[in-house]
């Protein structure tokens, strides 16, 4: 006998929006007459379920939901007890969801799903593994305060965060829902509720991403390019609902843009570590003291953020001076100097060095102004060097 084809169901936004608009206190998918539901209804509303509560719980929530399946099928308080004192992380999100839709109604067998396996057997073991995985965390939590759980990361706190931030916008989606004729994407200022949660860059690009798959499934709609099971999906809604809808959710994008635009203005630059001086001079090659001229270096670390600097070379007999180029300082990378304005720095040859370093030093700061100017020999320009020849003389 030919097996008949099943049809692939494709979960819409559709679904889910008439999840959330089925009951304002119980938003979980309702298994009210699984009995009589054919395999491919039953094998539809137990994927939806698996999603319904992969998008909107952990398992740490629905690990009540275990409880309260183990209280009705005749496990002892002891055994009970036992599960609710494990760590919560041991509650995975299949084991919770598994016992959510059985406590709504789900059979704990069916012949045509599963394999026939039971489902409430499946359960049972699962429970059974977590008991015996977590009979020593209340004796590891006594020895040690802080909890050996995995750390929930930065990005679950953010997303978990950002889920807390929407629920006006959840709301407004199942105003859409109940009456889809009197809603007016224009009414909600999606920036200021965000603002007013105190969103953040990156709430705002979560609370983008929970809401980008409907606007893909209505802006497809609209297009006129929607498969059949789409246009199906939405056949109870006009083009005007569905544009009032892409409308709303660009909105919500536009907010969520807006947020991470402000982020880039207002954040504050990343302060620079302030990188030792001394560390930076460390591979400064200089002449510390000239006995014959008694000439004494300065400490080159003097230099940095200095505007001008003297040197003499005790080899070529040049006196020069390194002034610092329009809104800079000078600075020393390596063995040379830095942030020099090229063509103002000079250097000359001295005819008589002894005497003239004498003048020298003796000047005060107008006579040094024109110092270089006095000397008679040609100029030449300072290419930032400096070597074990070079007296670092003074720094202004």
């Amino acid at each position: 006998m030919a097996k008949t084809a099943t049809k692939k169901v494709r979960v819409t936004a559709k679904h889910v929006a008439e999840h959330r608009a089925s009951s304002k206190r119980d938003l979980s998918p309702k298994w009210d007459g699984c009995e009589t539901w054919t395999a491919d209804q039953y094998m539809k509303t137990f994927r939806e379920a698996m999603q319904f509560y992969n998008m909107n719980h952990s398992g740490k929530d629905l690990k009540p939901q275990v409880i309260n399946w183990m209280g009705r099928n005749g496990y002892t308080k002891e055994q009970i007890k036992a599960f609710k004192d494990t760590k919560d992380w041991r509650c995975t999100l299949t084991i919770g969801s598994i016992a959510a839709c059985l406590n709504r109604g789900m059979l704990p067998v069916r012949a045509d799903f599963n394999n026939g396996r039971s489902t409430a057997l499946w359960l049972g073991e699962r429970i059974s593994e977590v008991i015996q995985d977590g009979q020593n965390d209340i004796a590891e939590a006594e020895q040690d305060e802080k909890s050996t759980a995995p750390v929930i990361n930065i990005q679950e706190r953010l997303r978990e965060a950002a889920g807390k931030m929407t629920i006006e916008i959840e709301d407004a989606i199942e105003k859409f829902q109940s009456d889809p004729e009197a809603f007016d994407p224009k009414e909600f200022k999606i920036i200021s509720v965000l603002k007013g949660k105190g969103a953040k860059a990156a709430h705002a690009r979560i609370i983008k991403s929970f809401y980008e798959r409907d606007l893909a499934e209505l802006e497809e709609l609209a297009s006129g390019n929607a498969d059949e099971q789409l246009r199906e999906g939405y056949s109870h809604r006009t083009k005007k609902q569905i544009r009032k809808m892409i409308d709303f959710y660009k909105e919500v994008f536009s907010a969520c843009d807006m947020l991470a635009e402000e982020a880039k203005v207002t954040r504050k630059p990343r302060k620079v570590k302030a990188v030792n001086k001394e560390k930076i001079v460390s591979k400064l090659k200089y002449k510390k003291t000239d006995d014959g001229l008694k000439l004494v270096s300065i400490n080159p670390v003097e230099i940095l953020g200095a505007k001008e600097l003297w040197t003499y070379n005790t080899k070529t007999r040049k006196l020069g001076k390194y002034i610092a180029s329009e809104f800079n300082d000078l600075g020393i990378k390596g063995t040379t100097i830095i942030g020099f304005n090229e063509t103002k720095s000079v250097q000359k040859t001295l005819r008589k060095p002894a005497e003239q370093l004498k003048s020298f030093k003796d000047a005060g700061k107008v006579t040094l102004r024109k110092f270089l100017e006095e000397i008679n020999s040609v100029d030449t320009r300072m290419n930032g060097r400096i070597n074990a020849d070079t007296i670092l003389l003074k720094v202004a």
